[in-house]
């Protein structure tokens, strides 16, 4: 008999935290856009937004402290040839995946569903991993045709030679950070608007950094395509190549990327509660 006692009240803890769990918990979509900043786009701006969805999780600690994971997806990209300053003329575009955690502190205090608190702005910051792979679109010499290449694996600053940096990794740490503002549409439902900027650990995002190579030693190290890559300013003056050892970019600052747009989320109870709706 004590045993059953204490398997119901096993159960009653159980059900208990479990309801605990999804009154706290929320689940939901972000959509907006995102872009670069870096050594081609220098300046903190918008410059070719592009397009971003995610998807978050929300568990609310308190009405201040929530904690929030989050798997965002978009595409990042710029060109020398937008700008006025054109005497590289590199470019390139990449997918972003981030898989972030962070810690969001609400100025007041905040619960979905609740008519007194139901307006809040809010800070961010946290960490991340994301996955990026930057290509170029350029006539290849090796197929002899215009097309989309990858730039890590050519090497285009000599990476893996002697006396060069390894190569880069196309995963890197991000540190998201920013500030919202979330709304409680009802009981169940937050709308809010987020800006979030990432500090990363990379300046190849873009992949560009370092110093102009010799030419035929890129080409010796990985192929004509790389050197193709690695140095196109003859396409805007024909025969003119720089020289070895010159600046291609600056080593001194990393690539960042920011992301933003708006969040829609709802408390998983709101699941529990259309079950049951559904059953009886």
């Amino acid at each position: 008999m004590k045993k059953f006692f204490l398997a119901i009240l096993l159960i009653l803890i159980s059900l208990t935290s479990y309801s605990q769990f999804l009154e706290k918990s929320e689940l939901g979509v972000i959509v907006g856009g995102g872009n670069y900043i870096g050594d081609i786009n220098p300046k903190y701006n918008f410059y070719n937004t592009k397009f971003m969805i995610g998807g978050i999780y929300r568990y609310n600690f308190n009405p201040r402290w929530v904690f929030k994971g989050s798997a965002m997806f978009g595409r990042v990209g710029a060109y020398d040839s937008d700008f006025e300053f054109n005497i590289r003329n590199l470019s390139f575009e990449s997918n972003i995946s981030e898989f972030a955690a962070t810690c969001e502190f609400n100025f007041f205090d905040y619960q979905t569903g609740s008519r007194k608190h139901r307006l809040s702005p809010y800070l961010f910051a946290g960490v991340g991993v994301f996955l990026m792979n930057p290509k170029t679109e350029i006539y290849n010499p090796l197929t002899l045709k215009k097309e989309w290449v990858e730039l890590q694996p050519l090497r285009t600053e000599g990476q893996g030679m002697e006396g060069y940096n390894d190569p880069y990794s196309l995963t890197q740490i991000s540190i998201p950070f920013g500030l919202g503002l979330k709304f409680s549409v009802n009981s169940y439902v937050c709308l809010g608007l987020e800006w979030g900027l990432r500090y990363t650990f990379t300046d190849y995002m873009d992949d560009i950094s370092g110093n102009y190579v010799a030419r035929d030693e890129i080409a010796l190290w990985t192929n004509e395509l790389a050197a193709a890559c690695s140095d196109r300013t003859n396409e805007i003056a024909t025969g003119v190549y720089n020289e070895a050892g010159t600046m291609r970019g600056n080593p001194k600052k990393n690539d960042l990327y920011q992301f933003f747009g708006l969040t829609v989320t709802t408390k998983l109870d709101f699941f529990r509660t259309r079950v049951k709706c559904d059953t009886f």
